[in-house]
């Protein structure tokens, strides 16, 4: 299990990192409520007062936006290098789909286990629409775009939420400790996802040749 905690540091630590290490840290063991400007400086590594905070961010809020679109991204390119798979045409579209599931689950639960609480609880915050909602949407915009050669009349950005939202909300209690890591809750996330997605491969062309 991978970890945010603080470390002994030989070179000066970057203090946006920093800061946006200690935003995913609180936020995935404490939830939403428990982050404040006096919380972040005191988890912050190399950060002593809130002057970095304000002079790299402008604002907590913003911060927190940041940090949830850094992680958002990482996500976003996990996902996008294992889609690969989808363009093996000679493959039934479950084992494709299957593929993509579990790996991306395996890199979510085993080794980001704090970024999986971290996600899954900004994103449904009463204020992710405002603050973050077009950021998040651009950052899975390259992968919604590739998909449209396998799901040709499908509204791909729709497809790639449903694939985030999805992967998070089956992970999130296995990661809090609450559900076994056993593949139950794998299982019945990944066929909610394969639903949806099947529909649509119905529909789907064969691809050309694809760069990935």
């Amino acid at each position: 299990m991978k970890t945010l905690t603080k470390q002994n540091f030989k070179q000066k630590t970057d203090p946006r990192e920093s800061l946006m290490d200690a935003v995913v840290r609180l936020t995935a063991k404490g939830g939403i409520e428990n982050v404040s400007v006096r919380t972040i400086i005191a988890e912050a590594d190399g950060v002593s007062t809130d002057t970095y905070l304000y002079h790299l961010f402008g604002s907590k809020e913003k911060l927190m936006s940041d940090a949830f679109l850094r992680e958002d991204k990482k996500l976003a390119v996990e996902t996008e290098r294992r889609s690969s798979v989808l363009w093996e045409i000679n493959l039934p579209f479950e084992s494709r789909m299957r593929y993509l599931w579990n790996t991306v689950w395996q890199w979510l639960t085993t080794g980001n286990i704090e970024e999986c609480l971290f996600l899954t609880r900004y994103y449904y915050c009463s204020f992710f629409d405002e603050n973050t909602l077009k950021g998040h949407q651009t950052t899975w915009y390259p992968l919604s775009e590739k998909w449209r050669d396998i799901f040709p009349k499908a509204d791909t950005i729709r497809l790639a939420e449903h694939f985030f939202c999805t992967i998070l909300m089956a992970a999130f209690p296995v990661c809090q400790g609450r559900a076994p890591n056993d593949g139950t809750a794998a299982e019945n996330g990944f066929q909610t996802l394969l639903g949806i997605f099947a529909f649509w491969a119905r529909n789907a062309i064969a691809p050309q040749s694809v760069n990935l």
